[in-house]
């Protein structure tokens, strides 16, 4: 177990220092979006009821950037808060920010160019795409083998356990570093064991899923299937019917947002959150024919209605913790630096342990190679 954990922990010394110090980041990526983009985040008017509707914000913005197509649009998430559109066009992806008071553009960001789309590459795919992707599964596999392993090296015995929850500074830096290692392993290893297998899961997702559903059913999870008819060449419906329909077919909503269709096959989706705009673990998709505006589903993501749906459900919530208030994004991002932390002190350990005596070794035979007399002729 020892020899397991070492070497999983070298393997992965790198990898636990970007992911958590990106997954930190992204914990906090809404506030962090406040501070540095406040001046296109917030509404330039202040706090106010908004006097521009989400259609009337869409012909805006198509107006100002011909040639591309809006994707998404969100609404404002609080009074004081801006309309934000998702643009994208044939070499260039675009967010855009517009005041629901006045419907005047307030910016727009290129994605490509924002450090927190870096760091949000930089962790989901480690910037490498699919590839990426796939390594962080490999990668959330071996994490949750070094927290298995780790707890077992760090099982003492009845006697003295309590020695490896807490750290004594009055010792040298060694034992200091070696007690930080084994309290923050013991402290976080519930939450670096969930991350770690979220992590797995969220790149091979099929196995497990048909593996819990031979107990207990999952297909409340998924979204309805249904055909969105042919659409008629320029034919469109209004938004504004649209948006009419579903907020009488989901009265206690909260409007959140559109997606329109990528492509002539693809519907019109409609957002209605249940609870906190934005909120997408209590979120209602209405699907419509963008031709004729017709209804043609309704799936209520989040109402799961067996065990196994459920336990599926809630990996992706918890994994994230951005749902749970911002006490929990506090606590979710400390535990992610234990990650680093943990990765740093490891690496101290094995020196203190190992290379150190074998960096003496090479040293004291590179002075007496030094040391030797030249003899000459």
């Amino acid at each position: 177990m020892f020899q397991i954990h070492l070497w999983a922990g070298i393997a992965l010394c790198l990898y636990m220092l970007v992911i958590g110090v990106t997954g930190s980041i992204l914990v906090l990526e809404e506030e962090i979006e406040n501070i540095f983009y406040r001046h296109l985040v917030n509404a330039p008017e202040g706090a106010g009821t908004l006097k521009v509707s989400a259609p009337e914000v869409v012909k805006i913005v198509q107006k100002a950037y011909p040639g591309k197509k809006v994707g998404v649009l969100y609404v404002p998430k609080y009074e004081d808060k801006n309309y934000l559109a998702f643009v994208s066009g044939k070499k260039e992806f675009l967010r855009v920010y517009v005041s629901p008071i006045s419907g005047r553009i307030v910016g727009d960001v290129q994605p490509s160019r924002s450090w927190l789309s870096m760091v949000a590459g930089l962790h989901f795919r480690l910037l490498s795409g699919r590839t990426g992707f796939i390594l962080n599964g490999i990668g959330g596999a071996f994490l949750l083998l070094l927290c298995l392993s780790g707890a077992i090296i760090w099982w003492s015995g009845l006697q003295n356990w309590g020695r490896g929850v807490k750290v004594s500074f009055r010792k040298n830096w060694k034992r200091v570093n070696f007690d930080l290692h084994s309290a923050i392993g013991f402290w976080s290893l519930l939450i670096l064991s969930m991350w770690a297998f979220t992590a797995v899961y969220f790149v091979w997702p099929q196995p497990f899923e048909k593996f819990v559903g031979h107990f207990s059913s999952t297909a409340s999870l998924g979204a309805p299937k249904f055909t969105v008819p042919p659409r008629s060449k320029g034919a469109s419906s209004s938004l504004e019917s649209m948006l009419q329909e579903a907020r009488s077919l989901a009265p206690q909503g909260n409007f959140t947002g559109i997606f329109f269709p990528n492509d002539d096959k693809g519907a019109l989706t409609i957002l209605m959150s249940r609870g906190e705009i934005r909120n997408f673990d209590k979120m209602d998709y209405l699907y419509f024919d963008p031709s004729t505006g017709r209804h043609l589903a309704t799936w209520h993501r989040g109402q799961v209605d067996t065990w196994g749906a459920k336990l599926i459900f809630w990996l992706s919530p918890l994994h994230f913790g951005i749902n749970f208030g911002f006490a929990i994004k506090i606590l979710w991002a400390t535990i992610g630096c234990a990650l680093p932390i943990l990765s740093i002190t490891g690496v101290l350990m094995y020196w203190n342990r190992s290379l150190s005596k074998k960096w003496k070794r090479l040293k004291g035979i590179g002075n007496r190679d030094r040391e030797k007399p030249i003899i000459s002729g």
